[in-house]
Parts: C-alpha cells; sequence; structure tokens
C-alpha cells in the first residue's frame, strides 16, 4: 500500500470513535476548505461541490448539522432563493471533540 494513502488511512482511523458520522465530516472539510479562501458558500454550492453523496443525503446531513447547531444557514438579503452557510454556535465545539481523537494532531500534512 502506498505510503501517503496508508498514513491517510492511519489518520483518520480515530475517527470512528467520534460521533460524528463520515458524512458530516466530509460535509464540514468541504466547507473549511472553501472558508480558508473567505467564499461564501451556499447550500447550492456544498450540493455542486459535494459527489459522493446525492443532493438528499446532503441536505439530510446539513440539517443535522443546522439541528446540532454546528451550522447554520442565512438568506441572501439580495436574492431569497439563495442560501449561505454559515458557522453555527457549536462549530467550535464540534471541531474541538473530532481533534480530542486526531493523535499527533500538531502534524502538518504536505
Amino acid at each position: 500500500m502506498k505510503t501517503k494513502i496508508k498514513n491517510f488511512l492511519n489518520a483518520i482511523a480515530p475517527l470512528a470513535q467520534t460521533k460524528s458520522d463520515l458524512g458530516e465530516l466530509l460535509v464540514m472539510s468541504y466547507l473549511e476548505s472553501e472558508w480558508v479562501d473567505n467564499k461564501e458558500v451556499t447550500v447550492s454550492d456544498l450540493l455542486i461541490g459535494i459527489k459522493q453523496y446525492s443532493s438528499a443525503s446532503l441536505n439530510r446531513k446539513l440539517k443535522q448539522l443546522k439541528d446540532k447547531k454546528i451550522l447554520s444557514v442565512e438568506i441572501k438579503a439580495d436574492d431569497e432563493r439563495v442560501k449561505i452557510i454559515k458557522r453555527g454556535l457549536n462549530y467550535d465545539d464540534y471541531l474541538g471533540e473530532i481533534n480530542k481523537f486526531i493523535p499527533n494532531n500538531d502534524a502538518q500534512l504536505p
């Protein structure tokens, strides 16, 4: 097995011990990658950006994250059809819980 893949699989293995499911983590990783560039992410962007899940499944994941107050959704002022995804009240706590399960969490991936 290639070293990069083995390292990746070993790195995510502890996440099986968290209460989060991998779908939620995939949504969070997509949002984080977009927010790094200070992009405004809409629900439509999320549905287009994640190809591994159907739009119905992603909408369920988004609803779960909203219900837990990890994410929130705001209606865009100039176009009420557009919903913008924001960090929720429990966002940092959620990431902190995940961080507890990751060994060597100070390591940086290349």
